[in-house]
């Protein structure tokens, strides 16, 4: 809660001033709804605890009948309203008093964002990761193209995650950056997190379900096509985008994380391969095309020797957010191994999308205090 006290902001203002709408956005600002949108609810308890009787009859109706004042910060229920830049201008103009607001991460609206590029498997192994379809409600209104779910993730030491999940319309890049930017712009999370499946690369010793950490994310398809003495050639220009430094080394304790993914693997009640699985952490080429060719990825090897993986959406999800608006989320993409680029089937698709929500989850109560402590 603002450092400002009611009774302050309260006495600031005499006569036509002391309107209902003032109180409510006193109570806004109070509540940090600036930063944090809150509900009506929360709103009039506050206003009741100081004004009692005297608390406006009508702040709901106030909240839809101002917009330039109070917005919606999505559609869920309840409604959440986040209180305006105008709406802090009207209220430090009526009141006189200078009010502090910053732009920093306390101006995030939700906590983690999850992009996936299929409802199933990918999204709806997320959702059983996150305790189930009844841990999980709907959000949103039809207005919006994505079917948008809400939950909350208790982290290990007993921080409350809000947590939002959509997926793309389609595969591919320019789906999946078109959901996260809506995502972002909507709930603005602090952490974006791609999961599903992606094909590995045969080097490393990887195996079915081993989760790619794209570190950066490369269009791979960016570049001029040229001809020189009759020979067609591809002069790549792809722009990579990585990893925030913090997340980076975070990540890094997983490499050797032997115990956290016997513990995946043992929920598990299917086929699972004969290796324990690992985290790599590397390059991750992404392009609109599904590769059912091994020598097309050592063609992609040419430019990048260190390619863990192929995918199809990761690259439009890191470079929708590198360009969203501030403060920028971080963002994540933890794919696991479901083939190898050659003989294309969906045998261990569940699996590894299974382990790629799994591990993402793990990661996210675990660390989140070394991610944002408090």
């Amino acid at each position: 809660m603002s450092t400002l006290d009611f009774a302050r902001l309260s006495g600031a203002v005499k006569g036509r001033k002391r309107t209902d709408t003032y109180f409510v956005l006193a109570g806004l600002y109070l509540l940090n709804a600036h930063r944090a949108p809150t509900t009506a609810a929360e709103v009039r308890k506050l206003l009741k605890l100081h004004l009692g009787t005297k608390t406006p009859p009508n702040i709901s109706a106030i909240l839809r009948n101002n917009p330039t004042l109070f917005t919606p910060a999505d559609y869920g229920r309840p409604l959440r309203w986040r209180l305006t830049d105008q709406g802090i201008e009207k209220l430090q103009t009526d009141s006189g008093l200078s009010l502090a607001v910053d732009s920093n991460e306390d101006s995030f609206g939700c906590d983690v964002g999850i992009i996936c590029a299929l409802e199933y498997p990918e999204l709806a192994a997320v959702i059983k990761a996150l305790g189930g379809n009844q841990c999980v409600k709907e959000i949103g209104d039809a207005r919006h193209t994505h079917v948008y779910r809400e939950c909350t993730l208790t982290t290990a030491d007993g921080q409350q995650l809000r947590v939002v999940a959509t997926t793309s319309t389609s595969m591919g890049l320019t789906a999946a950056a078109i959901a996260t930017t809506q995502l972002v712009i909507q709930f603005r999370p602090r952490l974006v997190v791609m999961t599903g499946i992606a094909a590995g690369t045969r080097s490393g010793n990887k195996e079915f379900g081993d989760v790619l950490v794209a570190d950066p994310s490369v269009d791979y398809a960016s570049g001029k096509v040229v001809l020189a003495n009759g020979i067609r050639e591809f002069q790549p220009d792809p722009y990579p985008i990585g990893l925030n430094p913090r997340l980076r080394a975070v990540l890094q304790k997983y490499r050797g994380a032997d115990e956290l993914f016997g513990q995946i693997r043992s929920k598990w009640q299917g086929k699972v391969p004969p290796a324990m699985n690992r985290i790599h952490v590397g390059p991750v080429g992404a392009a609109d095309q599904v590769i059912d060719d091994a020598t097309r990825v050592v063609e992609i090897q040419r430019n990048w020797r260190k390619l863990i993986g192929v995918e199809m959406e990761t690259y439009g999800v890191y470079r929708a957010v590198h360009e969203s608006p501030d403060p920028k989320p971080r963002v994540v993409s933890f794919k696991a191994v479901c083939d190898f680029a050659a003989e294309k089937s969906d045998s261990w698709q569940e699996y590894a999308a299974f382990v790629a929500a799994e591990f993402a989850c793990e990661f996210l109560k675990r660390e989140w205090a070394a991610l944002w402590p408090k």
